[in-house]
């Protein structure tokens, strides 16, 4: 908690042992230079992230969670927004070189939400012993190149001043129907600049308004479900994870699943497509 993680979380930094090669496996896997706030947070139960991590690898290998994903990205119907014009950008003091960084956080959470979602939905699909979806799934592809955008680290909000702490906190809320408990982290990336999230507040909480965004959250969980239960069919030999930590796997999955990664899945892909082309 020292590190600011609004969950109990083993950070990257203090990561040790098998945690810490289960947090490279993780990165290099996904083909990004971060470890998002999920696996962090499990990997403080006894046993979850070996048994998570180890039980959807497999589906990383051929490809099927890229597809997955992809095709989730592709169906999502998003309202339409105006373009950021470049002169905003530097009106809140966001320079050339600074763009390419917010451009780096928001494609590594753009490639890293949806894989997870994925992921822990069908996770969520064993653990439940939900009926397998037998829909052929599309071909296998090879794993996505990896990328290693240069990432700031993640402000502690105990550590940043009360304005910016408050406009994290702000744009956290959007879409989250007052289950804002979990704070997720990319708005802590971009807490570096402040001008930034007050576009991004701008940007997003008329749709959170209006309920637009809502209805994005909602088909973007519906479909990861659908999802998982595809996948969940390629992995029957998949064990149960440690007894005494089953219970809290489950509602922690399903509270990320259902109240963070599907609602920052829209909002990023709105935000990057407000980015100036």
């Amino acid at each position: 908690m020292r590190s600011g993680d609004p969950v109990p979380a083993i950070t990257e930094n203090e990561a040790t042992g098998d945690v810490a090669e289960l947090y490279a496996d993780i990165r290099e896997t996904l083909g990004i230079p971060l470890v998002n706030l999920i696996w962090r947070n499990l990997a403080t139960m006894p046993g979850a992230l070996d048994w998570a991590w180890s039980s959807v690898k497999p589906l990383y290998a051929t490809g099927r969670i890229q597809n997955e994903a992809i095709g989730l990205i592709e169906r999502q119907q998003l309202p339409a927004v105006p373009p950021f014009p470049t002169a905003s950008l530097r009106a809140v003091g966001v320079d050339a070189e600074t763009e390419s960084v917010i451009r780096g956080i928001l494609d590594s959470y753009g490639r890293s939400n949806p894989l997870n979602l994925i992921a822990l939905s069908t996770l969520l699909a064993i653990l439940r012993n939900e009926p397998a979806d037998e829909t052929v799934l599309s071909a296998e592809r090879e794993p996505q190149q990896p990328f290693d955008p240069k990432l700031p680290a993640l402000v502690n909000l105990h550590e940043a001043s009360d304005e910016t702490a408050e406009l994290v906190r702000a744009v956290n809320r959007l879409g989250a129907r007052g289950r804002d408990h979990i704070l997720v982290s990319m708005p802590r990336h971009l807490a570096h600049w402040p001008g930034f999230l007050a576009l991004y507040w701008t940007l997003i909480a008329p749709l959170d308004e209006n309920g637009e965004l809502h209805h994005c959250t909602d088909s973007v969980f519906a479909n990861a479900k659908a999802s998982g239960a595809r996948l969940a069919g390629v992995l029957n030999e998949t064990g149960q994870p440690p007894k005494a930590s089953r219970a809290q796997i489950e509602s922690t999955l399903d509270d990320f699943c259902r109240n963070a990664i599907s609602r920052m899945i829209p909002v990023v892909s709105l935000l990057k497509k407000a980015m100036p082309q």
